[in-house]
């Protein structure tokens, strides 16, 4: 039974080789493209090892960058920093010589005056406090002499006379009245007159 077993076993295996009849890639020619493709792995493992690894060259390069950028960052936060300090104080030194100016000139509004520097600084050309003080008030002074000497060249107005068309009194109320009616009255008042 056993050697039936086997023929049959045979029989089957050799019916197998004789339908799917598989092609075999010679052995040596599987051992080159497995070599290249072991030799391709070598060189992009060696390649994304380099990547991470400079040589002493790049390494000074970039120390030499990041010391810079370093340089660069501390000498920009420095001018940051003294600009802002230097605003601020000029801020405090603004706000003292306009406490000082109005300790000086009572009548005058701070917050008008404070408008009419944010304003008018620039187009006058005004470069200190003092001198937009002095420009406010002779503005003021300006303002309140025009207004003066208008008044005064109104009041000058002659009088003129009444014209004499229009009779003395109050003339009559006629409110209620209608257009013909007021005629009417008007030509029986010039007919009186002519007689």
């Amino acid at each position: 039974m056993s050697e039936d077993v086997n023929t049959e076993v045979e029989d089957s295996a050799s019916e197998e080789d004789s339908s799917t009849e598989e092609k075999t890639v010679p052995y040596s020619r599987f051992k080159e493209i497995n070599e290249q493709k072991k030799t391709a792995e070598q060189e992009r493992d060696s390649l994304k090892h380099k990547e991470g690894v400079l040589t002493p060259e790049q390494q000074k390069e970039k120390q030499a960058k990041d010391y810079l950028r370093g340089l660069i960052k501390e000498e920009r936060e420095a001018i940051l920093k003294a600009e802002k300090d230097a605003e601020t104080q000029e801020q405090k030194k603004f706000e003292e010589e306009v406490s000082d100016i109005l300790d000086v000139n009572p009548e005058v509004d701070k917050e008008k005056f404070l408008k009419f520097i944010e304003k008018d600084s620039n187009e006058y050309g005004i470069s200190s406090v003092k001198g937009a003080m002095k420009l406010y008030k002779d503005m003021g002074r300006v303002k309140t002499d025009t207004e003066e000497a208008t008044k005064e060249k109104l009041s000058k107005k002659p009088n003129l006379p009444k014209s004499e068309g229009t009779p003395i009194g109050t003339p009559p109320d006629d409110s209620n009245k209608t257009l013909d009616q007021i005629a009417e009255e008007a030509a029986l008042e010039s007919q009186k007159g002519q007689k």
